[in-house]
């Protein structure tokens, strides 16, 4: 097999790509990578440059990939490393250029090595870190990968532990008026208070799908998210267009 970087996710077709995964996880999607490419939500002045790695078989068959970005900051990771980045600044060592295997701004666990086995995944592995080596950057990560990935990765790799919080309704309550039944009075009262007053304002709950939405309710949405951002301070990345 032979190694491969792809500047670009459009540099392999999309059925090539998508039949390294199950589908059950749209972060992974050529659509969906191949988007944030083409609407520039990934780009060189946000410090997200394209760098997936793709193994070929003797036929230029890709029969394994890793996405991957060559990143100049940690913006939009959810993985905080500036104390690393610090460090080696400290000592006079450069921390970027850094190659990440993650999805841009979306914190979520899913498939990173895109291999039928266990075998493809330790040679996707061993691809990362030659190209890495090759290319002088400081390190690899890979982040927010599934469970069952992480034997791919030798004892040269560190892993780090962190902590998500999810809810979940385990078949507990089948209703809301269920859920606030399991909560005592206050709790019940303030919630049933807090409801009735955005009811008084006229706010009203509607769940719109994606193939439902218009271009004014998409419109919407994405000035709610430019405004999130700019009382925050921070960049979006995410454009209309995308």
């Amino acid at each position: 097999m032979r190694a491969r970087i792809l500047g670009a996710l459009s540099d392999v077709p999309a059925d090539a790509w998508d039949a390294l995964h199950d589908g059950r996880n749209p972060f992974v999607a050529h659509a969906f990578l191949a988007g944030m490419e083409e609407h520039g939500c990934v780009r060189a002045s946000l410090g997200w440059m394209p760098a997936h790695l793709g193994l070929f078989d003797d036929g230029d068959t890709l029969v394994a990939a890793a996405l991957g970005y060559r990143k100049r900051n940690s913006h939009g990771e959810f993985v905080f490393d500036h104390a690393w980045a610090h460090a080696y600044a400290q000592h006079g060592l450069s921390y970027y250029p850094k190659w990440l295997g993650a999805v841009p701004y979306s914190p979520v666990t899913g498939p990173r090595l895109l291999a039928r086995d266990a075998e493809t995944k330790r040679a996707l592995v061993a691809a990362i870190v030659a190209f890495v080596r090759q290319s002088g950057w400081s390190s690899a990560h890979v982040d927010f990968h599934r469970d069952d990935e992480a034997e791919a990765f030798d004892a040269t790799w560190i892993p780090r532990i962190d902590v998500q919080y999810h809810w979940e309704n385990r078949g507990l309550w089948p209703d809301f008026d269920a859920f606030l039944a399991a909560m005592d009075h206050k709790h019940r009262k303030n919630i049933r208070q807090e409801r009735a007053k955005l009811a008084r304002h006229g706010v009203r709950f509607r769940i719109v799908h994606g193939d439902e939405a218009t271009d004014d309710d998409l419109d919407a949405i994405h000035g709610f998210y430019l405004q999130t951002f700019a009382e925050y301070g921070n960049t979006p990345a995410i454009t209309r267009e995308f």
